[in-house]
């Protein structure tokens, strides 16, 4: 029994210093690319890019980092002021605590804008990061000039999550899980797990390595990000029915199919939740539009630009709701 614990305790303490040590080749391999900004519970990391044009703040979804807008920016090519922030625990954003709930993502999201200096903007947010985005829009009108949605996650869903995110997310066990496995585990399924999320679109050449996506498997960030998915049951419960009190002009940007987010479920229902809101369909853009359609997004950050005087951006769909 000795021996059985001893090597127990040899294969947990390996696993602890192996997931270690990825996490430092990671961060190496991907580093800081812009300001760590002191917040309330930690340090955000916020990237500025452009100098002239509207302010846009970015916030990147579930498993990805702020580097995911690099496209966007490149589509917009100096005709917008970006601060790109790393959402908490993601990234090179530190994770305070409770920061799986919305109103705490979304009061980090405040701290940070407030710490850079940062006045009211348009936001855009990929997946998980709109629920963010309208949180923020419904706790503080005062920083949100217009929203961005691209294939948004915010609506009431059936069915469980992910096995991997429900266990990564447990207490006890899912520490152990992160630290023992998803080093090692996670970078070999990563091209088919990036392949799905892009479907039926093809990835860009070197997408994984451009976009950071290795800093995932880093055990802390891992679990963060379980956290912040499995919330998501009762956190999207708690503030869709509050849609209706945001009146700062959308455009909510989706493909006609998406492997893994439901444009039915999110998008749409979203668009008809909202009180001034656009639907725009990319076809064949799957989960990932601001990589595949930049330029859609590009637009849509002009027009609602354009739109802060007071216009609705609502019009006719371009698909069946």
């Amino acid at each position: 029994m000795l021996d059985i614990a001893a090597g127990v305790v040899g294969v947990l303490a390996a696993g602890a210093a192996y997931g270690s040590a990825y996490a430092a080749w990671a961060n190496a391999r991907w580093p800081a690319r812009g300001e760590r900004l002191r917040v309330p519970g930690g340090v955000a990391h916020l990237v500025r890019r452009g100098d002239a044009g509207p302010s846009v703040v970015c916030l990147h979804g579930a498993s990805a980092n702020g580097r995911e807008f690099d496209a966007v920016v490149t589509a917009l090519d100096g005709q917008a002021r970006f601060a790109i922030i790393d959402r908490p625990g993601h990234g090179h954003s530190t994770r305070p605590a409770g920061a799986a709930a919305l109103d705490r993502a979304a009061a980090f999201v405040a701290d940070a804008m407030a710490a850079a200096r940062i006045g009211k903007s348009i936001l855009v947010a990929h997946s998980l990061g709109s629920a963010t985005a309208l949180r923020l829009a419904l706790d503080r009108p005062d920083l949100v000039a217009g929203l961005v949605l691209i294939a948004p996650a915010a609506c009431p869903y059936p069915g469980p999550n992910a096995w991997h995110a429900t266990l990564a997310a447990r207490p006890f066990i899912g520490p152990v899980f992160a630290r023992l496995a998803v080093p090692l585990a996670g970078p070999l399924m990563a091209r088919s797990a990036i392949a799905n999320t892009f479907a039926p679109a093809a990835p860009p050449d070197g997408y994984a390595r451009a976009a950071g996506v290795g800093l995932l498997f880093r055990p802390k960030t891992f679990r963060a990000n379980a956290q912040d998915v499995v919330a998501t049951k009762a956190e999207f419960e708690r503030q869709y029915f509050r849609y209706d009190e945001i009146a700062a002009p959308t455009i909510v940007i989706t493909a006609d199919a998406d492997r893994v987010v439901s444009p039915r479920i999110h998008a749409h229902a979203l668009t008809r939740a909202l009180v001034n809101a656009e639907l725009v369909v990319t076809p064949g853009a799957g989960h990932m539009p601001h990589q595949i359609r930049p330029e859609a997004v590009a637009a849509a950050i002009l027009r609602i630009a354009q739109a802060e005087a007071g216009e609705s951006v609502r019009e006719p769909l371009r698909s069946g709701r």
